[in-house]
């Protein structure tokens, strides 16, 4: 009887343990009518669509103190506020308007939910990083040093209708 009770109060705590770590901030940004992205190394950023109405570059508080935003013209540059471990990634849900241009580095993720409206999009991608995009425009993927490019092009018919 005593082992079971023991048995059941350890299976408790790994499952409270276990779900307390799956938690992860949701670090949102808002990039507003900013043309151009650098994403720095480590980092798993999802594109969404944003609103016309939302041109101002905005974050939550979660995003405020694990971020590090650098803007120059018209051009943001998103890194870790402090460095991380290989296994603490950083996750973003990035709001974009207006982008034209977008540069992954190191071994970050970028993946789009929904799809971007882009006439025209410059993607440069550096290292190890992998980048999968959804857009109603043209992509053009062009390598920084010596990272290998496979472009997969995607029929014009969506999956879902509206």
């Amino acid at each position: 009887m005593k082992q079971k009770f023991i048995l059941s109060i350890l299976a408790i705590a790994f499952g409270l343990l276990s779900a307390s770590a799956q938690t992860e901030e949701r670090l949102m940004v808002n990039a507003g009518n900013t043309e151009q992205i650098n994403i720095a190394n480590g980092m798993d950023v999802v594109l969404l669509p944003g609103t016309n109405v939302d041109q101002e570059i905005s974050l939550n508080p979660e995003a405020v103190k694990s971020l590090k935003l650098n803007l120059s013209a018209n051009s943001m540059t998103i890194s870790p506020s402090k460095q991380t471990s290989r296994k603490e990634r950083l996750k973003i849900f990035l709001y974009v308007n207006n982008l034209k241009s977008i540069t992954v580095d190191g071994n970050s993720l970028v993946k789009t939910l929904g799809v971007l409206d882009a006439p025209k999009l410059e993607v440069f991608v550096d290292g190890d990083a992998i980048v999968h995009l959804k857009t109603n425009g043209d992509i053009h993927a062009q390598s920084l040093g010596d990272a290998e490019i496979n472009v997969k092009y995607i029929s014009d018919n969506r999956l879902a209708k509206h």
